[in-house]
C-alpha cells in the first residue's frame, strides 16, 4: 500500500492508494495527529510532497520508525510526466507541480482526452494558505499561473492590519455591492477570489487561442467559494495526493 502525503502550510494531507485506487484520505493539523494514521496500516510505500522543509524531515523520520519503507521526497529533480516549461523552477512550489500533474491524470483517464488539442487548457486551482492557479498547455506542458494570499489570509489580514475592519467570514457575503463594512469586506474577498480566475480564463481565451477548458478545484477553502463560480469545474479534494502518486509511479524503478 502506498502512503501519499501534502504537507502544507496550514494542515498535512495523506491518501492511502491499493494499485491505483485511493482507499483512504485524512487531513490533519500537525505530526502528531499524522503519525496515528499510520501505526496500524499495512505500508511498503511512502511519497511526500512538502513546502515546509522543517516538517518534511520530522516526518519522514516518523514514517522510517514505523515502517520499512524510505519515503520517496519529491523535489525539482525527480521526472515528472508533465514537461515544466517555467523560468524560476529553483521556486516553483511541489505542490503546485502536484496539483498540475493530479489534474492531467484525471483529464488524460478521462473521456474527454480524445478531443484533446491544442486550444484545450487544464488549469488546477488550489484554495489552500495561498490561492493558486496552475496552468497546462496542450500536450502536456506546465506554463506557470497565479498565486495570491489565500481566501483566510485576506480575510484576516483585514482584521490584524487595521485599527477598525472587523473579522468577517464567507457566511456575511450578500451581495456583489456591499451594503455595509462587513458584506462589502465579504464581497471583496470572495470576488477576488472568483474574478482573478475568470480573468485568468478571458486571458487564455483572447491571447491564447482557448476554447476548451478542463478545471480542476481543490483545497481547504475550496468549498467555501465554490457556490460563487460560474464556470465549469471539478473539486478533487485529493488532486495534490494523485499528483503525488502520478510523479512516485514515474520514478519507481
Amino acid at each position: 500500500m502506498l502512503l501519499a502525503c501534502d504537507i502544507g502550510n496550514s494542515r498535512i494531507k495523506a491518501g492511502l492508494f491499493s494499485n491505483n485506487e485511493l482507499v483512504e484520505f485524512h487531513s490533519f493539523q500537525n505530526a502528531e495527529s499524522f503519525s496515528s494514521l499510520f501505526i496500524t496500516k499495512s505500508i511498503d510505500q511512502i511519497a511526500i510532497s512538502s513546502v515546509v522543509p522543517k516538517l518534511t524531515e520530522k516526518i519522514s523520520t516518523l514514517l522510517k520508525n514505523y515502517s520499512n519503507s524510505v519515503p520517496f521526497i519529491i523535489d525539482r529533480n525527480v521526472e515528472f510526466n508533465l514537461r515544466i516549461d517555467y523560468d524560476s523552477i529553483e521556486t516553483l512550489g511541489i505542490d503546485r507541480i502536484c496539483s498540475v500533474e493530479g489534474a492531467f491524470y484525471l483529464y488524460k483517464n478521462s473521456n474527454e482526452y480524445k478531443n484533446y488539442n491544442s486550444n484545450t487548457f487544464i488549469l488546477s486551482i488550489d484554495f489552500g494558505t495561498a490561492t493558486t492557479i496552475n496552468i497546462i498547455r496542450y500536450p502536456g506542458e506546465f506554463i506557470g499561473g497565479a498565486i495570491a494570499p489565500g481566501f483566510r489570509m485576506m480575510f484576516d489580514s483585514l482584521n490584524t492590519k487595521t485599527a477598525q475592519l472587523p473579522n468577517v467570514s464567507e457566511i456575511d457575503y450578500k451581495y456583489l455591492i456591499g451594503r455595509d463594512t462587513i458584506s462589502s469586506i465579504a464581497s471583496g474577498v470572495i470576488n477576488s477570489n472568483v474574478g482573478f480566475i475568470e480573468r485568468t480564463i478571458n486571458y487564455l481565451e483572447s491571447e491564447m487561442n482557448a476554447t476548451d477548458f478542463k478545471v480542476f478545484i481543490t483545497g481547504g477553502n475550496a468549498e467555501k467559494l465554490i457556490p460563487h463560480f460560474n464556470f465549469d469545474f471539478t473539486f478533487v479534494k485529493e488532486l495534490v495526493l494523485i499528483g503525488v502518486k502520478t510523479v512516485y509511479d514515474k520514478n519507481r524503478i
